[in-house]
C-alpha cells in the first residue's frame, strides 16, 4: 500500500460478550495486531473503537454507530479491523456498509486478510457479510437446541436459584440456605404470614444473601412462585422434570400458589376490622362489614347489597361476635379418651391404610394414558392434514406439559407412599387434639389474633339473628366437622368419611 495514503482511518475492535468464550483475540490483542499492520502499511489511525458487544442485533454497539456517524460527517474514510464479521453480524449493518462503500463515503475497509474497495464486486461482500449473518442464526438455534436438550435430561442450563450450588454441569443444594427456603414456603402456606412478615423472620433467624443482605419483600415472593424448588423446572412455557434434589414437595408449593390465589381476592381494607371479610349473611348471602360508633366500639351488620334484607338492620358488637365465634370448634372439637383410643387401635395394626393413595396413583396413571392417547390421536389428525402444524405445536406442547405435571404428581405420591406411615399416626393424632386447645385460647385472644385462627379454618361463617347459622370449613377441617358422632369410637376410627386418606394426606402433608 502506498504509504503516501490520505485516507483517514479508524480503528475498530469488538470482541461479543456473548460468546467470549470462542473468542479467539481479546481486545487488547486485536488492538496490538492491527496497530501493527497499521504501522507496516502507513495508515494514519485517528480514532480507535473498542466493543464489548454482540453484533447480531442492529442499534446495539454505540460505538459502532459512532464510527458511521463519523463516516457520514467525512471524519473517517476508512476502517482497520480484524475481520468483516467485527464490523457486523446482522443483516441491517452489513447493508449499512455495504452502502457506504457504494456510496464512496467509505474509501476502504482493511484486514488481516484482504482489502475490501468501492468497486469491488458487491457479491463477494454480501457473501462474506451473509455467512456472518449466518454464523449467528446457527449459533443461536444450536445453543436453544443444547438448552432444551439438557432440560429435557432434567439439567438446569442457567445460573442456580437461591437454595442451590452450580457444581460439575449439576446443581447441589445449598445447606446453608435451603432450610430457609423450605421454611418460607411452610409459613406462607399455613395462611397467617404474609411476604413482607416472611422476609423480616428470615431474617432475623440469619438468611442472608451471599453479600450479608437482606431478601426483602420481592425476592421472597419470586422465591414463592418458583416451582423449581419442588423439581419442576419452567422454561419459556415449557415444564421439565428436574433431575436435582427438591427443597420442597409439589403438595407444599401448590399449597402457597392456592394461599396466593385466595389473597389475589381479597379486597383491602382502610380500616382493619377484625372479622370482616369472613362474615356472610346467612338470608342474602352478602358479606357483613364493620363499623365503628361513638369513636371505639366496633359493631358489624349485613351491607344489604342486594336489597331487601332486613339482618343489615341488626348490629352486632365485636365482643358478642367473638364469643358466639367461639361455635365454630364445636364442629371440630373431640373427647380426648376416644382420640387416643383410636390411635392406639391404629398404632396396633402397624400401618395406616394406603388405599386412598392407590387409589390416587391409578387415577394420575389413567390421566397419563389419557394423555398418551390424545397425543396419538393427534399427530394422527396432524398427519391427515385435519390440524394446522400451528395448531399441532401449540397442542402437543400443552399435552407435554400436562405429562410432566402429572410424573411429578406420581413421583410425589410415591414418596410420600414410603415415608408417610412413620410420621402419619401422631401428626393426625394432634389433629384431632388441636381444635380444643384452640377453643380453649381463643377468647383470650385480640380480636386480630382471633381472626388469624378463623381464616385458618375456615372459608366463611354465615350469621342469621346474631348467631352463625352455617359454617364452610376449609380442607380439611372440613372432613372433622362432618363426622357426626365425635363420641363414638368406630365414627371417629373411620374419620366420618367414605374417604378418609384425604384427610390424612392434607394433614400430613
Amino acid at each position: 500500500m502506498n504509504k503516501n495514503d490520505k485516507t483517514i482511518y479508524a480503528l475498530y475492535c469488538r470482541k461479543s460478550t456473548e460468546d467470549s468464550s470462542r473468542q479467539i483475540l481479546s481486545l487488547d490483542s486485536q488492538e496490538t495486531e492491527m496497530l501493527k499492520l497499521a504501522e507496516s502499511l502507513g495508515l494514519n489511525i485517528v480514532h480507535t473503537f473498542r466493543e464489548s458487544k454482540s453484533a447480531k442485533k442492529p442499534d446495539n454497539r454505540p460505538e459502532f454507530s459512532e464510527l458511521v456517524n463519523m463516516i457520514k460527517r467525512g471524519e473517517i474514510t476508512g476502517i482497520l479491523c480484524w475481520k468483516i464479521d467485527r464490523l457486523s453480524r446482522n443483516p441491517i449493518d452489513s447493508a449499512t456498509i455495504q452502502w457506504l462503500l457504494q456510496q464512496n463515503e467509505l474509501t476502504i475497509i482493511q484486514t488481516m486478510e484482504r482489502q475490501y474497495l468501492p468497486g469491488d464486486n458487491a457479491l463477494l461482500f454480501n457473501v462474506e457479510s451473509g455467512m456472518a449473518n449466518q454464523y449467528i442464526l446457527d449459533l443461536s438455534k444450536n445453543v436453544k437446541r443444547g438448552i432444551r436438550a439438557k432440560l429435557e435430561k432434567g439439567g438446569w442450563p442457567n445460573l442456580a436459584p437461591i437454595g442451590y450450588f452450580n457444581k460439575d454441569s449439576s446443581l447441589v443444594v445449598d445447606r446453608e440456605r435451603a432450610p430457609y427456603i423450605k421454611k418460607a414456603f411452610d409459613l406462607y402456606a399455613s395462611g397467617k404470614y404474609g411476604v413482607k412478615e416472611i422476609s423480616d423472620i428470615l431474617f432475623q433467624e440469619g438468611f442472608r444473601s451471599r453479600a450479608g443482605n437482606k431478601y426483602h419483600k420481592s425476592k421472597i415472593h419470586k422465591i414463592l412462585k418458583e416451582s423449581f424448588y419442588c423439581g419442576l423446572m419452567v422454561k419459556d412455557g415449557n415444564s421439565y422434570l428436574g433431575n436435582h434434589e427438591p427443597i420442597i414437595s409439589k403438595e407444599l408449593f401448590d399449597n402457597a400458589q392456592e394461599i396466593f390465589t385466595e389473597k389475589a381476592h381479597v379486597k383491602h381494607q382502610t380500616i382493619p376490622f377484625a372479622f370482616r371479610g369472613i362474615l356472610k349473611c346467612a338470608k342474602c348471602g352478602c358479606q357483613l362489614t364493620a363499623t365503628k360508633k361513638k369513636g371505639r366500639l366496633v359493631y358489624y351488620y349485613c351491607t344489604n347489597g342486594k336489597g331487601g334484607c332486613d339482618e343489615h338492620k341488626a348490629y352486632i358488637k365485636e365482643e358478642a361476635l367473638s364469643k358466639e365465634l367461639v361455635r365454630v370448634f364445636d364442629s371440630l372439637v373431640f373427647d380426648d379418651k376416644i382420640v387416643d383410643l383410636v390411635y392406639r387401635a391404629k398404632l396396633e395394626e402397624g400401618k395406616a391404610s394406603s388405599s386412598y393413595l392407590q387409589e390416587c396413583a391409578l387415577s394420575l396413571q389413567s390421566r397419563l394414558q389419557g394423555i398418551d392417547e390424545r397425543k396419538k390421536a393427534l399427530l394422527d389428525a396432524y398427519l391427515d392434514k385435519i390440524v394446522s402444524a400451528d395448531d399441532y405445536r401449540a397442542k402437543n406442547e400443552a399435552l407435554a406439559n400436562d405429562s410432566v405435571i402429572v410424573n411429578k404428581d406420581l413421583q410425589a405420591l410415591k414418596d410420600k407412599k414410603s415415608d408417610q406411615e412413620l410420621v402419619t399416626l401422631e401428626r393426625v393424632k394432634n389433629f384431632f387434639l388441636e381444635p380444643k386447645q384452640r377453643r380453649k385460647e381463643f377468647l383470650k385472644l385480640s380480636a386480630d389474633k382471633q381472626r388469624s385462627v378463623l381464616i385458618s379454618l375456615l372459608w366463611n361463617a354465615e350469621i342469621e339473628n346474631k348467631k352463625i347459622a352455617n359454617i364452610s370449613f376449609k380442607q380439611p377441617f372440613d372432613v372433622l366437622s362432618k363426622i357426626e358422632n365425635k363420641d363414638d369410637f368406630n365414627s371417629v376410627r373411620r374419620g366420618g368419611d367414605s374417604n378418609p386418606g384425604y384427610a390424612v394426606t392434607r394433614i400430613t402433608g
